[in-house]
């Protein structure tokens, strides 16, 4: 199981990925600027590089698609191929598929990618660069998501569970 959990980790985390570039591959990083901090976005409308009903569109189709993926997916793989029958069970590998994909987005994407590399400074911007830009901003993150995950898991694996129940 543990071997299992660790290839549907890495599947997420190429999902992730491909996440992340269907966000930024037309705008750069202004195709994700509504995970900057508000003040971020708001110099974006202000300077003119997009508009705030741009900003709510984007925002609105990266997290339903992000909501998507992330609750669809595990939930094919804790279901039908790890084949899950109790609550627990669900909750558990739901908790663990979780966070490793979390992992992946504090230390790829979040720390390497956008705190340690100039790609995700926008142009006039520069002066807020450390309100985001920092690894120390994202330093807490993972730590703070680990008892942040044990109500989610154990929403999403009741979820699951209860679709369990519906498909016997």
């Amino acid at each position: 199981m543990i071997r299992k959990l660790i290839i549907e980790i890495l599947i997420l985390w190429i999902i992730y990925a491909l996440y992340m570039a269907i966000l930024v591959h037309k705008r750069g990083p202004l195709g994700g600027i509504f995970f900057y901090p508000k003040v971020m976005q708001e110099r974006v409308i202000e300077i003119g590089l997009m508009t705030e009903r741009e900003l709510k569109r984007r925002r609105t189709f990266a997290y339903i698609l992000l909501l998507a993926l992330m609750i669809l997916i595990p939930g094919f793989m804790i279901l039908h191929i790890n084949g899950a029958q109790t609550y627990f069970s669900c909750c558990g590998q739901f908790y663990v598929l979780f966070l490793g994909a979390e992992f992946f987005d504090w230390l790829v994407i979040d720390t390497i990618w956008v705190a340690l590399s100039d790609w995700w400074i926008i142009p006039g911007t520069e002066d807020l660069n450390d309100t985001w830009h920092s690894v120390h901003v994202k330093k807490w993150k993972m730590l703070q998501l680990i008892p942040f995950s044990i109500p989610i898991s154990a929403i999403i694996g009741g979820l699951y569970w209860g679709i369990r129940i519906l498909i016997r």
